[in-house]
């Protein structure tokens, strides 16, 4: 009799063991937190016990508003307030997919409103027509989520409206870029792109060299762009540099900067100067207010060009509405260059180390 107890406690403690590593307590036990940030309309801070968690919305892409090289998209702010409106200061509940965290380092997630709710924040960001399904990756939800996506188009809800051509005029509004593609002889044909172009590109080769100027376009200043754009084969349309075609929606560069006092480093240069205390030059074109620090930026890619950083304890010190006071305006900053996770930033705790020029 003892033989058979040990073998059956033996089996029930393998048993058990089984379950420990098929199921470990972080996966087995419900994900709940606090929603305490919207990021934008596919990304949330998420309040967990002690930790904040960024979560990454699993199935959905929302127009960007804060991505690190590409300008604000379509709709971007409405995407993040109807995301807030959902969830923002709620008890959510966390439903992981295939896969647990993204490149980023954000918790994939499908994420449940509290009940009696209990809607399915994703799916009804796509009802809603906020977002578009993620196919770029396979997720359990895809058909249902597709099945929604149909909806807001037949509807025409959010960037869905008017067929999407809503979209399209907003961009024209806007002087988006934008890359045209001219016929030549021969089945050739001409890329032009911010008053640089390249004359003899094959059928074949069409998409990847649109793709590709159009990327460099994004990502660089005007002075790196043209730089990318020569190495690639690329030729400015005049003698004198890159110059919009007539009638192209592809933004002009701006004209050439004036000359800068000695130790006065432009803005394209920071990053070349970290750890040391320097004055920069150039125009804030955006700002961008999370919930403890305020951003002004250069350039839309902050992961590349330099990033004015004020944190929320300093913020009092500042003119009122820092974030719509300083955007658009042309300045002068003193201050260290630091690198923090490999982005170029400057830190001011103070308004005197900013001097506004126009």
């Amino acid at each position: 009799m003892g033989g058979v107890s040990s073998r059956r406690l033996l089996r029930a403690f393998v048993a058990l063991l089984a379950i420990g590593l098929l199921f470990p307590p972080a996966i087995r036990a419900q994900e709940t937190g606090k929603v305490v940030e919207v990021v934008d309309g596919d990304t949330l801070r998420v309040q967990a016990g002690q930790e904040t968690l960024d979560v990454r919305l699993i199935g959905i892409d929302a127009p960007e508003r804060s991505h690190p090289s590409k300008p604000k998209e379509f709709l971007a702010d409405e995407a993040a307030a109807a995301l807030a409106s959902l969830c923002r200061g709620k008890t959510v509940r966390m439903e992981r997919g295939d896969e647990d965290v993204d490149r980023h380092g954000r918790l994939l997630r499908y994420v449940h409103l509290p009940p009696p709710d209990g809607r399915l924040v994703n799916k009804e960001m796509v009802r809603q027509g906020y977002a578009r399904v993620y196919r770029r990756f396979p997720f359990s939800r895809e058909a249902e989520f597709s099945e929604a996506e149909g909806e807001a188009r037949r509807e025409e809800k959010g960037i869905w409206q008017e067929g999407g051509m809503a979209e399209v005029r907003w961009l024209l509004q806007r002087s988006a870029l934008a890359v045209e593609i001219r016929p030549l002889s021969g089945d050739r044909y001409a890329v032009v792109c911010g008053g640089m172009a390249k004359s003899g590109v094959g059928r074949d080769e069409l998409a990847k060299t649109v793709q590709e100027v159009l990327l460099w376009r994004i990502e660089n200043s005007d002075r790196d762009f043209e730089k990318a754009a020569r190495q690639a084969g690329f030729l400015p349309l005049s003698a004198e540099g890159p110059r919009a075609v007539a009638g192209s929606a592809a933004a002009s560069p701006p004209p050439p900067a004036r000359p800068l006092p000695p130790g006065v480093v432009p803005w394209e240069e920071a990053h070349r100067h970290v750890g040391r205390k320097v004055e920069v030059e150039g125009t804030l074109v955006r700002t961008h207010r999370a919930k403890k620090v305020l951003y002004l930026n250069f350039h839309p890619n902050w992961k590349k060009y330099v990033t004015i950083v004020i944190f929320g304890r300093d913020l009092g010190r500042f003119p009122r509405d820092a974030e719509k006071f300083y955007r658009g305006k042309t300045v002068r900053v003193r201050g260290e260059i630091i690198l923090y996770k490999g982005r170029p930033e400057i830190v001011v705790r103070s308004p005197e180390a900013i001097t506004i020029l126009k």
